[in-house]
């Protein structure tokens, strides 16, 4: 049994009044010396003599009281210093992955080296497990193809030998860059509002904004109906002539004028024929040419002309008297163009022998004003042979206006 002493009230006021001693202006060096009470959990009045400090223990937290209203916001003040950067959140998930770039140009193809002589193919080993499969390293250009070899002939195919044991896995290839950065994970929840800080005085007032662009100009209204126009005034009396001014320098030349593709057509005969009055002259064969304004089928007669202009026309050729013809005899040839004579295209000879032969030839230039135009050589007078004959047919140019 504990028995308790009876409280002495003369020793318990100056307890009182030590205890008030703590905390005069000395306070802050004496609290430091007080004594605890073990039993009762509180401090005892400070002793003569100072105790080691311990803490007081601390007490069950209150629960806390209901939260007063907002008060109104007062002016925003000056924005303080940017805080420290916070650690950097974990990475997001990748984003999809965009779309291939367009595929540069292949790199010239090098040449392909000598292939070296096969070895001897080795017994294959048993299949052993498979490695796991390293990344894809970077493909390197494409060298250029060299020419192919001829191929050879296929040997036979020999006999499949046991699959040899897998070689061991490669190293690791360099790990590619990293992916683009994917869309950052959804925002945390908000934490609890802390109270409002006090108040900061307001920051002064910034300048004026810039003033901003005029907007665009509104649509121009409806054009009002014309008036109606007034009389002509009367025409003023001309002013006298002015002196002329200097001449200019003379512009660069032009530059030259195409020339014009030469248009003609040879055609001949070699083997001695026979006509007579009213036999048009046959060409077997054609000599050169160049274009199309001028062409002749060969065994026949007529040479065409198809592009108006002027063209010079030659012939020659030999002829003589046949066996069968009255001597003496005129042989007339004639150049014809759509079947009509053309003047100053006509040649005679008279033979007064059958042994007789002479050289018979022509030029003239014509006009073609319509096409197709037909030229031909016809002959007149009696029975006669012909032989060695050519006729040449070129054109000279286009027909001048003042020519028409």
């Amino acid at each position: 049994m504990i028995w308790f002493r009876k409280k002495d009230k003369s020793k318990e006021n100056e307890i009182q009044e030590q205890s008030t001693g703590c905390n005069d202006s000395n306070g802050e060096d004496r609290s430091a010396e007080r004594c605890f009470w073990p039993f009762f959990g509180c401090p005892r009045p400070c002793p003569p003599h100072p105790c080691p400090p311990r803490p007081c223990p601390t007490g069950i937290t209150g629960a806390t009281g209901p939260t007063g209203p907002t008060g109104p916001t007062g002016p925003t003040g000056p924005t303080g210093p940017s805080g420290a950067t916070g650690p950097t959140g974990p990475t997001g998930p990748s984003g999809a992955t965009g779309p291939s770039g367009a595929t540069g140009p292949s790199g010239v193809t090098g040449p392909t080296g000598p292939t070296g002589p096969s070895g001897a193919t080795g017994p294959s080993g048993a299949t052993g497990p498979t490695g796991p499969t390293g990344p894809s390293g970077a493909t390197g250009p494409s060298g250029a193809t060299g020419p192919s070899g001829a191929t050879g002939p296929t040997g036979p195919t020999g006999p499949s030998g046991a699959t040899g044991p897998s070689g061991a896995t490669g190293p690791t290839g360099p790990t590619g860059p990293s992916g683009a950065t994917g869309p950052s994970g959804a925002t945390g929840p908000s934490g609890v509002t802390g109270p409002t800080g006090p108040t900061g005085p307001s920051g002064a007032t910034g300048p004026s904004g810039a003033t901003g662009p005029t907007g665009p100009t509104g649509p121009s209204g409806a054009t009002g109906p014309s008036g109606a126009t007034g009389p002509t005034g009367p025409t003023g009396p001309s002013g006298a002539t002015g002196p002329s001014g200097a001449t200019g320098p003379t512009g660069p030349t032009g530059p030259a004028g195409e020339d014009e593709e030469v248009s003609f057509l040879s055609a001949y005969s070699t083997p001695s024929q026979t006509g007579t009055t009213g036999t048009l002259l046959i060409f077997d064969r054609n000599a050169s040419s160049n274009g199309t304004d001028v062409t002749h089928t060969v065994n026949t007669p007529q040479v065409v002309i198809n592009r108006t202009g002027i063209y010079e026309i030659s012939f020659h050729g030999t002829v003589g008297p046949t066996g069968s013809s009255k001597l003496p005899v005129t042989i007339i040839l004639s150049l014809q163009q759509q079947g009509t004579t053309v003047p100053g295209a006509t040649v005679q000879h008279t033979f007064h022998t059958s042994s007789d032969s002479g050289s018979l030839a022509f030029s003239q230039i014509i006009q073609v004003t319509t096409v197709p135009s037909t030229l031909q050589v016809t002959s007149l007078g009696g029975n006669f042979f012909y032989g060695g004959i050519t006729m040449t047919v070129q054109r000279l140019g286009d027909i001048s206006a003042d020519s028409v």
